[in-house]
Formats: structure tokens, C-alpha cells, sequence
């Protein structure tokens, strides 16, 4: 993108680079509009955040009284340890959510940073166009709640910035010793961020050979050394990987969703609204498409680009536990666009793009900022349906709705065509009323977090809420009972159960009698056997 001069101010210091006030105050002015949603509610409408935040206060509070009787932390080497280790910390001196939009916050951040820091690095220079991937900080992955996902996204950037500044250096073993150290870190936040690290320095060390092959430079021993180099830099993530629960057994492997990723590809514009969605897409799009012909891409980007684009038409929807495996290459292929592209613009072109990135990431944020204060009455509804429930009260949750069932009443219940996201509020019953809920994200080999045994029998970690009409039958499938075990004698086993979202007529089940009834939330009794 072709921009006045004062863009970049150029040092005498060795070609070293600072920015200019302007993009100074872009970057702020930037950073000051993605934050306004989170301070208009205190529990955004995204997926796996509430479930995220409870395993977050119960690890910060191992030793209260309730909650320690029915779960218990339980450390290992793990790759999803980032978020918890940060999470555990931080809400011992926060206000639980307050410290868990902080937290959420840098989720939203962290890929948004990495793309500016790899840019500037990969580039020399300080643009404007990785500050106009603002326009992509409300992603669907991030709509999901994937937190530990999107902190390595933006690891993984930034690391692979490390490593083209110290290679530019000559550093070859200080690079070494750094990639190393950054790639046990990224694994231990997420494995695909090292996936994302890996092949970034990977495509650079590739596109460096291939011009010293081109030059007539290149000989065996300098193919052998970087060769050496890289495992030496990788070689700490994959004896953790070994080590890790995920290193065992065999890989699980899900649906090939084909027709479905012709409406994924659209990840980094998503938002709750198809419309919205397809406006920023196409806009961005056309914005790529003026500037392509004559763009410069980093060394590495376009091995990148291309691998990533090709993981991304043969990837599964679900790979060894994790889920929405197409979503994030997709959310991937977006950032590299912005963090390894520089587009050529005439003056003019770049003026009009960036007006429209201006217009698209305040629309974005205004609607984002529109939605979550609709969300405050829901929250105040599932509040209400919740105050009767008593410390270490064992609650049931339901929803009216299927999950893939994507048309919603309001529109930050559901990510369009992808999932509803209110399937884990309930994790709320943890954090403000000190219940037990059997849903909590606390499977040993993929969270720092362990149901106690005595509660063991009717938990579902990583499970999702039961729909409504599966508790007016009286015998259930082994396939229901797979995904829901604690069902089995679920009314002498459970105090309560609160129904999320109810779909009108709403039944009844045998044993239940309503306590109190919202128009998103309702807690019933379970009355006693006769």
C-alpha cells in the first residue's frame, strides 16, 4: 500500500526503524475501538468463555470450601496450559470477571499484535495494512471462545518475527536457541499455534535456500546446518508432544464437511449476522484483489499460504479431540494475508482502502458493541432462573435448542451456520452461585482440572448441554448415554435443572416442578420419588 512518506521514519542506527505519530495514533485509536465491547457486559456472549472462566476461578481458588469438594487442579504437561496458567494467577488479585475479560481481551489481542510485530518485521517497516487486520480481531474462532487457540496464533507470529530479525543478523545459534525456547511455550499454549510456527520459520529457512541456490552460494554443508538448525529449534515441542496425553493412542478423525467450507472460508470476517459477514469478505476481498498484482510477500508467505490453504481443503471437522479444525486454518489463512502481504496501491486506491477499512472495523465494532449490551438481558434472566440455587446444589442443564441449530431469536445466541453460543453459560452456576454443573471443561488430558471422584459418576467434561426433550424420555440410547452419562438415574443424582433458552410449547418432563421462569432461563425442582 503506497503511503505518504512520513509512514516510516527511517534512523541512522544500522536501517533501524520507529513509527510515526500517525501510525501511532492509529494503533491506539485502533486498540481503543476493539475494547469498547468489553466494558459493556461483564459476561460477553462467546461459546467456551464461561466455561473457560470457571476452571479459571476454581484454579485460583483450589482451597474453597465448596468447590474444592468437587473438583480438584490437577498440572501436567498439557498443550492448553497458556490461558489457565495466566487465568489461575490473575483472578487471585481480580474481581473473577474482571479478570476474566482481561484474559478474553488478550485472546482478542494477541493474533491482531502478532501480525503487526511479524509485518514490521518481515516488512522493515511500519504500514498501515497489518493495523487494517483490526477488521478480523472479531473472528468466528474467537466468537467460539478458542482463548489458548488464539494467544498461539499470536505466539506464533511473534516468534517467527524473533527468528527472521536474529536470522537477519547472522545469529544462526542464538535463533536456534530462541525458536526453541518460543516453540515449547507456543505448544504449551496450542497445538496448532505450533503448527503455525513451525511452518513459518520452516517457508523461511526454504525461501533462503532457494535464493542461495539461484545466487550459485549454496552447497551441502549450508542445507545440512539449517536442517540441523530447525530440529534443534523444534526438537523441545516434540518431546513435549511425546509426553503429552495428546503423544498416545490413536487419532480420531471427523467429517470431511465439504460444501460446509465454502461458508467457513468467511472465519476471519464472521460475526453473528450472515449479512454483516458477507459485506466485510467481499469488501476485504476486493481490496486484495486491486492491490494483488503488484503486492510483495514475505519469503515465507507464499509456502505458507499455500500449505495452509491446502490443510485447510482436506482438514476434517474434528482431529484427535479437537473441534472446528477447518474454522482455525481458515482464521489462520486470514491473519497470514495481513501479517506477510504488502499490498501496492496508487495514492488514491490506498486513501479509498483505507477509508473502507476505517468504515468496516467501526461498523464491525458498533455492531459487536450493539449485540453484547442485547446480551445484558439474558444475563439477567439465566441470573434470576439461578439465584435460588444453593452452594454445592447439583444442577442439570438443559437447552431448547440444539446446538447446530443456528436460527436464533436474537442474534448473539448463534454463530450462523456454525454454532449457538450460549451452550455453556450455565458455567455461571460455578462461578457467582458455587454449584456443581456437570459440564465443566475439566478433562485431565486436555485441562489442569479434575472432577472429584465423588461427583466423577455424573460429569461430562467437554460434553455439551442435553437438549430439552431427551429428559422426557424414560430410557435412553447408548449413544445418548455416551455423550451424557450422568443421565442414568439423573432425578436422584441432581437437585435442580435449568433449561437454557426454552423452545415454546415448552414440556414438562415427569418429576420436575418450576422454581422460577425467564424468557431465556428456567430452574425447575426435582421433586422427591414417591
Amino acid at each position: 500500500m503506497r503511503l505518504p512518506s512520513s509512514e516510516v521514519v527511517q534512523t541512522a542506527d544500522h536501517g533501524a526503524i520507529r513509527p510515526s505519530l500517525p501510525w501511532l495514533l492509529g494503533a491506539l485509536l485502533l486498540a481503543v475501538v476493539l475494547a469498547v465491547p468489553f466494558v459493556l457486559v461483564d459476561v460477553p456472549p462467546v461459546l467456551d468463555y464461561p466455561n473457560h472462566l470457571a476452571r479459571y476461578f476454581v484454579l485460583s481458588h483450589p482451597g474453597d470450601p465448596v468447590l474444592s469438594l468437587m473438583y480438584a487442579p490437577h498440572w501436567r504437561l498439557l498443550p492448553n496450559l497458556g490461558m489457565d496458567v495466566l487465568g489461575a494467577g490473575l483472578l487471585k488479585v481480580t474481581p473473577v470477571h474482571v479478570g476474566g475479560r482481561l484474559l478474553l481481551a488478550l485472546s482478542l489481542f494477541a493474533p491482531v499484535i502478532g501480525v503487526i510485530v511479524y509485518h514490521v518485521v518481515a516488512f522493515n517497516r511500519f504500514s498501515y495494512w497489518p493495523l487494517a487486520s483490526g477488521v478480523v480481531a472479531y473472528n468466528g474462532v474467537f466468537h467460539l471462545g478458542f482463548m489458548n487457540f488464539l494467544l498461539s496464533v499470536g505466539l506464533a507470529f511473534a516468534g517467527a518475527a524473533a527468528w527472521i530479525a536474529l536470522r537477519r543478523r547472522g545469529g544462526r545459534s542464538i535463533a536456534a536457541v530462541v525458536a526453541a525456547v518460543a516453540a515449547a511455550v507456543i505448544f504449551l499454549c496450542h497445538i496448532f499455534g505450533l503448527l503455525l510456527f513451525a511452518l513459518l520459520i520452516c517457508a523461511e529457512e526454504a525461501a533462503r535456500l532457494l535464493n542461495a541456490k539461484r545466487s550459485g552460494d549454496l552447497g551441502v554443508a549450508e542445507v545440512v546446518r539449517t536442517d540441523a538448525m530447525l530440529a534443534f529449534a523444534l526438537s523441545p515441542a516434540v518431546i513435549l508432544y511425546i509426553a503429552s496425553p495428546l503423544g498416545g493412542g490413536a487419532a480420531s478423525i471427523g467429517a470431511w464437511r465439504g460444501f460446509q467450507k465454502l461458508w467457513t472460508v468467511f472465519t476471519p470476517f464472521m460475526t453473528t449476522s450472515v449479512n454483516l459477514t458477507l459485506i466485510i469478505g467481499i469488501a476485504v476481498f476486493s481490496v486484495a484483489v486491486i492491490g494483488w498484482r503488484n503486492a510483495v510477500f514475505a519469503p515465507a508467505t507464499t509456502p505458507a499460504l499455500v500449505t495452509l490453504a491446502l490443510l485447510f481443503l482436506i482438514a476434517p471437522s474434528t482431529l484427535k479431540g479437537g473441534t472446528f479444525v477447518d474454522v482455525r486454518l481458515a482464521l489462520m489463512l486470514g491473519l497470514l494475508m495481513f501479517a506477510g502481504v504488502q499490498p501496492r496501491l496508487t495514492s488514491a486506491h490506498a486513501r479509498m482502502a483505507g477509508l473502507i477499512f476505517v468504515i468496516l472495523i467501526a461498523v464491525r465494532a458498533g455492531y459487536i458493541s450493539a449485540t453484547w449490551i442485547e446480551h445484558r438481558q439474558d444475563l439477567a434472566d439465566l441470573r434470576a432462573a439461578m439465584a435460588p440455587v444453593k452452594p454445592a446444589a447439583r444442577v442439570l442443564v438443559a437447552r431448547g435448542h440444539p446446538g447446530h441449530i443456528t436460527e436464533a431469536a436474537l442474534p448473539e445466541r448463534a454463530l450462523p451456520g456454525i454454532y449457538r453460543l450460549d451452550g455453556h453459560l450455565a458455567a455461571l452456576l460455578v462461578v457467582e452461585r458455587r454449584a456443581f454443573w456437570p459440564l465443566m471443561f475439566a478433562d485431565p488430558t486436555q485441562q489442569p482440572l479434575e472432577v472429584r471422584a465423588h461427583y466423577a459418576g455424573i460429569s461430562q467434561p467437554t460434553a455439551e448441554p442435553v437438549e430439552w426433550s431427551v429428559l422426557s424420555q424414560d430410557h435412553f440410547s447408548d449413544d445418548t448415554l455416551g455423550n451424557a452419562r450422568y443421565l442414568t438415574n439423573w432425578r436422584a443424582n441432581f437437585d435442580q435443572v435449568l433449561l437454557i433458552d426454552p423452545s415454546p410449547p415448552v414440556s414438562l418432563p415427569r418429576g420436575l416442578k418450576p422454581a422460577v421462569t425467564t424468557p431465556f432461563a428456567i430452574l425447575y425442582d426435582i421433586e422427591p420419588a414417591s
